[in-house]
């Protein structure tokens, strides 16, 4: 049986002003093409997050909580896609998935979201004016350098890969996380956690590319949702 691999849904207003939850194909096609189920994971509390501001919007009840907890259970693996915001049900997903040692990848957003855990507020900066662009729709960006005796290097056995680049802030600090890549202005663009099996934030979207690289780093994602599952059967 294939792996479940929850998606986080982002709420998002459309070019009509319906509110709805989305979340980009790639992200939904690289799963399937690598061996997945995707399924989307909605918030359990009902807000209007796309006209509050963050300030106004509550924090999860207990038995919010509790919903969203047997949603995650369904769940092999987890992805966090980019989006603007980052809202409270987001955080408590992460939480779960590193309590749980969920597979995890947080891709933009989602890697500044996890550099933040365990934190009140997540502090980005804007990016510097450098001669690296960091937020194009050009397919190859720049070039990041990767730390050996790392995740990210275990899975592209490269030291230097190109990526993409869509993000106008960037993480100052990984927080309780290593870096595992930069970028050659030394902007962070990959974080990890030793301690976990697989937690890996990526700055770049690598669903955008078809390329090995991107090959890679979801054909490992999924064989580890499939451990994952494995090792839930046996519990």
């Amino acid at each position: 049986m294939k792996p479940l691999i929850g998606i986080v849904e982002w709420p998002y207003m459309d070019k009509d002003e319906d509110l709805i939850y989305e979340v980009i194909n790639p992200i939904v096609e690289k799963i399937a093409k690598y061996g997945g189920l995707p399924i989307g994971i909605f918030p359990t509390q009902i807000e209007d997050f796309q006209n509050k501001s963050l300030r106004e919007i509550k924090n999860l009840t207990t038995s919010e909580k509790d919903d969203l907890s047997q949603i995650l259970k369904m769940c092999d693996a987890i992805i966090k896609p980019g989006a603007l915001k980052i809202y409270g049900y987001e955080r408590y997903i992460y939480d779960y998935a590193f309590e749980k040692d969920v597979p995890y990848i947080g891709i933009c957003a989602g890697m500044q979201m996890m550099a933040g855990y365990k934190k009140e507020n997540i502090i980005n900066e804007r990016n510097a004016d450098t001669n690296v662009k960091h937020h194009t729709k050009e397919k190859y960006a720049h070039e990041i350098r990767i730390k050996k005796n790392t995740l990210l290097y275990n899975i592209l056995k490269e030291e230097q890969i190109m990526v993409n680049s869509k993000h106008n802030f960037h993480i100052s600090n990984s927080g309780i996380h290593i870096v595992s890549a930069y970028s050659f202005d030394n902007i962070i663009e990959a974080i990890e956690n030793p301690n976990k099996k697989f937690q890996l934030g990526l700055q770049w979207h690598p669903e955008l590319l078809d390329d090995k690289n991107t090959e890679k780093i979801f054909t490992r994602f999924i064989d580890e949702a499939n451990n994952y599952s494995k090792i839930k059967k046996m519990k």
